[in-house]
């Protein structure tokens, strides 16, 4: 079975995207910084037909991130569809002129490194 991950799991975006390519077929692995929230929608989108289940891991914790992606192929397939779509921190939104480059790191771990440890983790089933 072909099983799509998704990075960033929530109420929206991930569960309207693990609701559509649940219609299709695919197996759905939840990813989200909080077990109980993944596990949550996990059960809901399970009353509509979707087959899923959720994962912990926050995309700046790369070695947590690809463990959760490892497990997700180990248990229901090879990932072949990586979307990756987590909510980025207000934080990290800041006005050019008031932003260090001490500020950058975490928006740089956000959205250059989880992404890129994403596709690595997820590439050999890909191909």
């Amino acid at each position: 079975m072909t099983t799509i991950a998704i990075i960033g799991a929530g109420r929206g975006l991930g569960a309207a995207t693990a609701r559509r390519f649940g219609r299709e077929g695919f197996t759905v692995a939840l990813i989200s910084r909080t077990q109980d929230n993944v596990d949550r929608l996990a059960a809901e989108l399970a009353e509509h037909g979707v087959q899923t289940r959720g994962y912990a891991a926050d995309v700046q914790d790369r070695p947590t991130l690809a463990g959760a992606l490892e497990r997700a192929a180990s248990e229901l397939g090879p990932i072949e569809v990586l979307q990756y779509s987590p909510v980025p921190r207000k934080d990290f939104l800041r006005p050019v002129l008031e932003t260090t480059a001490a500020d950058l790191v975490a928006a740089a771990e956000f959205s250059i490194l989880g992404p890129v440890t994403a596709v690595q983790q997820v590439l050999p089933g890909m191909r």
